[in-house]
């Protein structure tokens, strides 16, 4: 076995082991992410006795605080971290699909009340609430910054999408190592289908199976217990 083929083997025993922990983190802050902020913006279209225009600004800092988009791209990230450097694997496929589709939802959210919290701000002005021109453009700078991050996060998600594996994969490209064949006979050593149904192809060393998986063309290692 080549250097690179036990790296590999390393890589997706590491991601086997974090992924769904990793996965589960991302929808938790993705969920807290969505009540706080369905809170701000109710708490800034039914606040009482406010002008429209500082409605428009109050919703822009309530959806786009710092926090948010720190939650959003911790989420992506964590999403990223555990697809893009390793071999395709169909497992967990689903989870990490919801993953990128919610901080897609909520990165646009994000965005777009950053948007109309920059025409708030641009709009705010006279009475109780008189607003200078350069605390504005520093409100303005804050919102578009902090909607910019948003769409970075966002097309980060739709690019990941395209790279995740669909939960059905097509028949092998390739044989792995060996012609699979669907049964073995006894005492022979060969790739078959995976009587675990997690992968195509397991290897069987004449006695046990074996941790040598298969899908499609890309070996990995997947414990048969």
């Amino acid at each position: 076995m080549t250097e690179v083929e036990v790296g590999q083997g390393a890589n997706a025993e590491v991601v086997a082991r974090w992924r769904p922990a990793l996965e589960t983190t991302a929808l938790i802050l993705l969920a807290a992410l969505a009540v706080s902020i369905v809170g701000g913006i109710v708490g800034a279209v039914f606040r009482p006795g406010t002008e429209g225009w500082l409605k428009l600004n109050i919703l822009g800092f309530n959806v786009i605080s710092t926090w948010h988009v720190a939650v959003l791209v911790v989420a992506v990230g964590l999403v990223l971290a555990l697809r893009l450097p390793f071999p395709p694997d169909a497992r967990g496929a689903p989870t990490a699909r919801l993953v990128l589709l919610d901080a897609v939802v909520l990165g646009a959210i994000i965005a777009i009340c950053a948007f109309i919290g920059v025409i708030g701000t641009l709009g705010t002005g006279g009475g109780l609430f008189e607003v200078s021109w350069p605390e504005k453009i520093g409100d303005i700078l804050e919102l578009l910054g902090g909607g910019a991050v948003a769409v970075v996060a966002v097309l980060l998600a739709l690019r990941a999408q395209r790279l995740i594996p669909a939960p059905e994969r097509p028949a092998p490209a390739a044989a792995p190592a060996a012609a699979p064949t669907a049964t073995l006979a006894p005492g022979t050593p060969g790739w078959a289908a995976d009587p675990f149904a997690r992968h195509q192809w397991r290897y069987w060393d004449g006695t046990r199976w074996t941790d040598q998986v298969a899908d499609g063309s890309t070996q990995s290692t997947d414990p048969p217990a």
